[in-house]
């Protein structure tokens, strides 16, 4: 991944970074992950090195500390069993968090504060705590606030090193531009601090650009270490903050729910820059709408962290990652793992009919994906039944891919799982051949669901006498169809037909011409699709009728038609 030459600004400034100072920062390279009170994901403890739990706050008198959702504490430090290296602290403050000007006034109330600090982190089994006052001298949160703050702060921030001792941790969450704080004072008193790069700007500026550019705000993720190293932070110190969701206005026409769903509403295009390396949404007059992270920005970010030796990353929050975990897998794998900046693999699950006249095209087909997976970045997960799939267990992964699994003998709970991640766009989808064999079979009735997922068909009949066939595309400009050429001859294969045409539900890529049949055949349609797409559901996807023969994986249009749909449905949105 390239550096962008904006970073030199900022390697002037570690020229009195002794050696030392660097492999420290390199051995000791931690990922911190907010994980609220108000949500109910169970973090995987082993995808960080720390955990700050939000929040607790400055209690009513002044003199203690109040936690949100106690008992979810608990359970975090109960992760520690899983991962004893893992450190849990308490993160006091957050945006709207007061009481802690008038706290950090009075000697006497400081001095009750920090000692309860000391006694939640006993009591608890925490490793330390992180202060999140937004922001001394400020009242913008709607706290109340002194001139005085910052002095208090420095003392704060003293009493609690004092108070906790030197084993345990303290750290601070701090604003980009660095301020509020006399951060050359109290930095000694810290193990490190996290640097709050995002929430910059709101459009059309992005709010978490790592570089100056057209799009970004006054401040950049990069600007914010300088002005921190500037301020007496060693780079040693200095965490960089990343957000795991993005930033547009209140009126958004739905894209506030893109986080979630990677769903764009129609009249919205996805772009990319390359300069302050971030994605972002414009509308149809090519207006930011919406600024947001992806893996690619986080490697990004990743990278410069490497790069100028900082202490680590930090992200706001866990639960605002996708169901697959790629964004703090993309830190994991980064920071810790490779130590460079790495894209997550996409997890693939291949529903595989083995056995049958269907085996050869499968057992060609699972070793073509075995052969191309470190190519296309895919981790796979072969299953040969959907009966054993548990509640939930499809939320992993980010493609479905059936290759000619029936769709029955499916659990209920599989069926169910299986609509919520496609209506929802939890993940993508790509089937073949067998996959429409819809209706009732082998003792298991209609799923209706999928039936209409398919363009409300019905398997009719098929050639069972397999022949060749000519393909004619109709829409070249399909993803799916790219360098495809206008028609293909696939060969030796069974052509599905349906009790309807499934054209007026679905959109068609690609129709074969029943003319060019290489056997005299009754079995026709008439109009016959054997390529579309649902574009009403949420899940990206395309089905293949043909897939019988493994001829197909030497037919380099096959190869291509499948490749193309791996890289769309696997695409980052």
């Amino acid at each position: 991944m390239k550096t962008n030459p904006y970073i030199c600004l900022a390697i002037a400034l570690l020229l009195s970074l002794t050696v030392s100072a660097k492999k420290q920062a390199a051995d000791d390279m931690v990922i911190v992950a907010y994980v609220t009170s108000w949500t109910n994901e169970v973090p995987d403890p082993t995808m960080m090195t720390h955990i700050n739990y939000a929040f607790g706050h400055v209690n009513e008198t002044f003199d203690g500390v109040k936690i949100d959702n106690p008992d979810r504490l608990r359970m975090i430090v109960g992760l520690k069993s899983k991962n004893p290296a893992l450190k849990v602290m308490l993160s006091i403050g957050g945006w709207g968090s007061g009481r802690f000007s008038e706290m950090a006034a009075s000697a006497k109330n400081r001095e009750a504060f920090v000692k309860d600090c000391a006694r939640v982190v006993k009591d608890l089994g925490l490793d330390g705590i992180d202060i999140d006052w937004e922001y001394p001298t400020q009242s913008s949160a709607g706290i109340s606030s002194s001139p005085d703050d910052t002095a208090n702060f420095t003392l704060l921030m003293r009493d609690l090193r004092r108070q906790l001792g030197k084993k345990k941790l303290l750290t601070a969450a701090t604003v980009c531009d660095a301020k509020y704080i006399d951060l050359g004072s109290c930095v000694k008193y810290m193990d490190f601090v996290n640097v709050m790069a995002y929430d910059m700007g709101n459009p059309p500026q992005h709010h978490a650009a790592l570089f100056p550019s057209p799009i970004s705000s006054h401040v950049t993720a990069s600007q914010a270490v300088e002005a921190h190293m500037k301020a007496g932070v060693p780079v040693h110190q200095l965490v960089l903050g990343m957000p795991f969701y993005g930033r547009g206005k209140r009126d958004d026409n739905g894209l506030s729910a893109y986080d979630r769903t990677g769903i764009l509403p129609k009249g919205y295009e996805r772009r990319w820059d390359d300069v302050g390396k971030v994605p972002y949404i414009v509308n149809d007059k090519g207006e930011l709408v919406r600024g947001y992270e992806n893996t690619r920005s986080l490697a990004a970010k990743c990278q410069y962290v490497l790069d100028l030796h900082l202490r680590g990353g930090m992200y706001w929050d866990y639960a605002s990652d996708n169901s697959q975990g790629d964004e703090r897998t993309t830190l994991y794998l980064s920071l810790l793992k490779n130590k460079k900046a790495t894209l997550p693999p996409r997890k693939v699950l291949v529903l595989a009919e083995r056995g049958g006249l269907h085996e050869p095209f499968t057992a060609t087909g699972l070793q073509w994906l075995e052969d191309n997976k470190d190519r296309l970045n895919m981790q796979l997960v072969i299953m040969e039944s959907a009966e054993g799939l548990t509640k939930g267990e499809l939320n992993q992964y980010h493609l479905v891919l059936q290759l000619n699994h029936p769709p029955y003998a499916w659990s209920k709970e599989a069926q169910e799982d299986f609509q919520h991640y496609i209506d929802r766009g939890i993940g993508n989808y790509i089937g073949f051949h067998h996959a429409s064999l819809l209706g009732e079979f082998d003792g298991y009735g209609m799923w209706q669901w999928f039936s209409d997922f398919m363009g409300g068909i019905r398997y009719d009949n098929y050639i069972a006498d397999k022949c060749d066939g000519t393909v004619q595309v109709e829409d070249r400009r399909h993803p799916v169809m790219k360098d495809i050429p206008g028609t293909f001859v696939i060969e030796d294969d069974e052509w599905y037909t349906y009790n309807t045409d499934p054209r007026p539900n679905v959109h068609v890529l690609a129709h074969v011409d029943e003319a060019s049949y290489t056997i005299k055949t009754n079995i026709k349609m008439g109009d016959h699709p054997v390529i579309w797409t649902n574009p009403s559901k949420g899940a990206r996807n395309v089905y293949f009728q043909f897939g019988h023969s493994k001829l197909l994986f030497d037919n380099p249009v096959f190869v291509r038609l499948l490749e193309n749909a791996i890289k769309w449905t696997l695409e980052e949105k």
